[in-house]
């Protein structure tokens, strides 16, 4: 069941959370602005510092979803990076689901069941990413060097 989680239902979550930000993302950019914009003077929303940080976004998430669910990229990839970008990926889906949950709302809407959802995939996606660190599936390679 662990294998599982880490290696289809966490990749599967961090996909869905890289398509959603890169359709709101896309959204946000072929919509027109609207007429309160009008009447402000400041620029618009998009700026190279945005778009270096969708960017980042989207390759921290798609990259962990690849050292997640593929074989062939956690062992091509260096046993440092793995497991310094899974533990950021982890803290990042850790603060965002605090996040979602502070920021709840009033319970009375669809606010609340929908931030339980994020709230509960970032937290499935965090426990993943400290399983495999943990577990040393991938992440990292025990020592078998037993000249002793």
């Amino acid at each position: 069941m662990i294998r599982f989680l880490t290696r289809r239902i966490a990749p599967a979550l961090l996909l869905l959370q890289a398509a959603y930000e890169g359709l709101l993302q896309i959204a946000f950019l072929t919509l027109g602005p609207d007429t309160a914009e009008l009447d402000h003077t400041d620029p618009s929303g998009f700026s190279p510092l945005n778009a270096a940080l969708v960017v980042l976004t989207l390759v921290g998430l798609t990259g962990g979803a690849a050292l997640l669910g593929l074989e062939r990229v956690r062992s091509w990839a260096p046993c440092a990076l793995t497991v310094t970008w899974l533990a950021l990926l982890g803290l990042g889906q850790t603060v965002l689901a605090v996040v979602a949950l502070a920021t709840t709302g009033s319970p009375a809407g669809l606010t609340l069941p929908i931030a339980l959802l994020f709230a509960a995939a970032c937290a499935t996606v965090a426990v993943a990413c400290a399983l495999t660190i943990r577990t040393g599936s991938g992440a990292v390679r025990p020592n078998t060097n037993t000249a002793d």
